[in-house]
């Protein structure tokens, strides 16, 4: 008899959760509930009876080891028991399943097949994982464990489902599960059973097919994955681990676990397909590039030991000294998945390629586990200091050589691939926000007569000025976010203007009152944004707001509508006011035809000098050409 699955706690947990989207009662009963009622709540009860049942299943579930099912009436209502035996935490309990009987049952001398139907339509939902309509893991254990067959048994655990989940929410999760399931359907025969085995974990059960076919059966689920798309889940690339074993009137249970095993060894490359029936399991119908490790030691001998220690699972490079391994990095960059670094050779040591590697931004991408016979405080304190990830002591052990190594692989592999979801999750977020953006923009200047691209000109100048800015001088802390978010910002600069009326708006001549009139736009755009109660703290309103009210102040004090001088004016409102004056000049006004870019930038540097930060105007003119470039392809657009 195989040995009973101890399931933990979180385990069984996630299995009632999944349970009662289909049960309206799912209890977990201890031994003591069951063999004694005054502990907690009687099962008995549970229906709205006073008595224990004669036949109760929990007890038979519990002494028998197995599943039991049950009908019971509760007045006029039928209703389905089902208890299961299972081991949590090395405990003997009983899963417990109350499904209340279609209420248009009705018994009766005729009714016997309604009533079959009925039952089976129950054990079929009973059956099911409500979430991708797979078979779930009770299925299999009533109908096929403990059995002997001939069939390719194959275990998939889709890649990186935490992942989706961690990053874009349950829902997605449950999409790549769904959509998972409905691509291995299409290429499954009658008698093939495909069974969600628990969280990620899909098993799939092949009656009848012969070991070669099975191979190429499993190739091609793993492709037609890979190519797949998540509806509503654009940027998610499924992808899955699967391990595979062909069995001749074998044991079930036992080719189940060992394709686990080679799941769980598929995992380490990921989106691989591994199947083999010997102890020591290699790579089968795997086309994909192994990983590659660099050997760095001056002991020849050493760098012999360890790529015989694994050169059976990666392919593995070596380098005699420092300054190799630097030259080997930097000619194949990508092709490196991780390096085995002495601390102790001649010339540059350890310690110095860490600091190289580092300042290069290697590290980023590559990992590196130290490798010496002195495993002081101090030089393993070193070494994690300069950015290694693992540190390995001599004498070797190829256990825990390769056990390192590989771990260490997939880590890097997984945080490079939760970076990129992060990155577009970002992204998407921005392009968002960007959108709403240029739609409002384009409403505020279909307003006041301006056309959207000066709104976009004005952007781009904005953030090219304040990059520049920024790496000429540290007197402006702004990260790389906060100039992207200033340069979106800008582009709501005149919103004030949607409160102007448009009989002065489009004026020809305005009087003294009327040019007084248009002035308030900067006032009353910032009024707009400040009521803003729920946003008012966002980096991308404050920024806005600081623009909107004081991008018409000048350095020297003749702006409005506060006359604020030199740097009482944000740095914000300043970039935006130059930006602003300069493509007014380049594009012309009412009153003024365009200028060319130098004429523009020298009236901006000479006549108009006092009105602008200083160091503003030394980046416009160092960065003139690619300014006029930019609003040159802008005006294109």
């Amino acid at each position: 008899m195989a040995q009973e699955e101890n399931m933990t706690r979180e385990q069984i947990e996630e299995e009632m959760r999944q349970l009662r989207k289909v049960f309206p009662s799912v209890r977990l009963l201890t031994q003591e509930n069951i063999q004694n009622s005054k502990v907690r709540r009687p099962c008995y009860a549970h229906l709205k009876r006073t008595h224990p049942c004669e036949n109760c299943v929990a007890r038979r579930a519990l002494e028998e080891k197995g599943r039991r099912s049950r009908l019971e009436y509760t007045g006029k209502t039928l209703y389905e028991v089902t208890a299961c035996y299972v081991l949590v935490e090395n405990k003997p309990c009983v899963l417990e399943m109350t499904q209340k009987m279609d209420s248009s049952v009705v018994l009766g001398p005729d009714d016997s097949e309604r009533l079959l139907d009925t039952i089976i339509d129950q054990r079929e939902k009973l059956y099911r994982d409500p979430v991708t309509g797979a078979y779930n893991r009770l299925y299999y254990d009533e109908n096929y464990r403990g059995r002997s067959m001939t069939a390719g048994v194959a275990l998939l655990d889709l890649d990186d489902l935490k992942l989706s989940n961690d990053v874009y929410g349950s829902a997605a999760g449950d999409s790549v599960l769904e959509t998972a399931v409905n691509v291995i359907r299409r290429s499954l025969g009658e008698k093939d059973r495909l069974i969600r085995y628990g969280g990620g974990e899909l098993l799939l059960l092949l009656p009848d097919i012969g070991q070669e076919q099975f191979n190429r059966r499993l190739e091609q689920i793993r492709l037609q994955l890979r190519t797949a798309s998540v509806p509503g889940y654009s940027r998610i690339r499924m992808s899955a681990s699967i391990g595979g074993v062909w069995i001749e009137d074998e044991d079930l249970e036992i080719a189940v676990d060992h394709a686990q095993r080679l799941m769980h060894y598929a995992s380490i490359q990921k989106n691989t397909v591994v199947t083999e029936r010997q102890n020591e399991p290699r790579a089968a119908a795997v086309p994909h590039r192994r990983q590659s490790v660099l050997i760095v030691d001056d002991s020849a001998m050493n760098r012999a030991l360890l790529s015989q220690m694994l050169g059976r699972q990666y392919d593995t490079a070596e380098a005699a000294g420092g300054e190799e391994c630097l030259r080997l990095l930097e000619q194949n960059p990508t092709g490196i998945s991780i390096v085995l670094l002495d601390i102790h050779m001649d010339g540059m040591d350890g310690f110095a390629v860490l600091e190289a590697m580092n300042q290069r931004g290697m590290l980023e991408e590559i990992p590196v586990i130290m490798i010496s016979s002195e495993d002081t405080a101090d030089s393993v304190r070193r070494a994690f200091d300069l950015g290694a990830s693992d540190y390995i002591g001599r004498p070797f052990d190829a256990k825990v050589v390769y056990q390192r190594v590989s771990n260490t692989i997939r880590l890097y592999a997984k945080q490079r691939r939760l970076s990129a979801m992060v990155a577009d999750q970002v992204y998407e977020t921005e392009k968002r926000s960007r959108m709403m953006i240029d739609i409002l923009s384009r409403v505020v200047g279909r307003h006041n007569g301006e056309s959207y691209a000066h709104a976009q000109r004005i952007s781009t100048l904005t953030t090219m000025l304040l990059t520049h800015l920024t790496q000429k001088t540290d007197a402006y802390p702004l990260s790389q976010e906060m100039r992207r978010t200033i340069g979106m910002a800008s582009m709501l600069h005149d919103i004030g203007k949607m409160e102007i009326t448009d009989r002065v708006l489009n004026s020809d001549a305005r009087t003294p009152e009327e040019l007084e009139a248009m002035r308030q736009h900067t006032v009353l755009g910032a009024k707009m944004l400040e009521e803003l109660d729920a946003y008012r703290d966002e980096d991308f309103v404050r920024a806005a707001c600081q623009i909107c009210r004081w991008h018409h102040e000048r350095y020297d004090g003749s702006g409005y509508p506060d006359h604020l001088t030199g740097e009482q004016i944000p740095i914000a409102a300043q970039a935006v006011g130059l930006a602003d004056a300069y493509e007014t000049l380049v594009s012309g006004s009412e009153t003024q035809p365009p200028l060319p870019h130098r004429k523009a930038l020298k009236q901006l540097c000479e006549a108009d000098a006092k009105r602008f930060n200083p160091l503003l105007l030394e980046c416009l003119q160092e960065i003139g050409p690619e300014v006029e470039d930019a609003m040159q392809r802008q005006t294109k657009m």
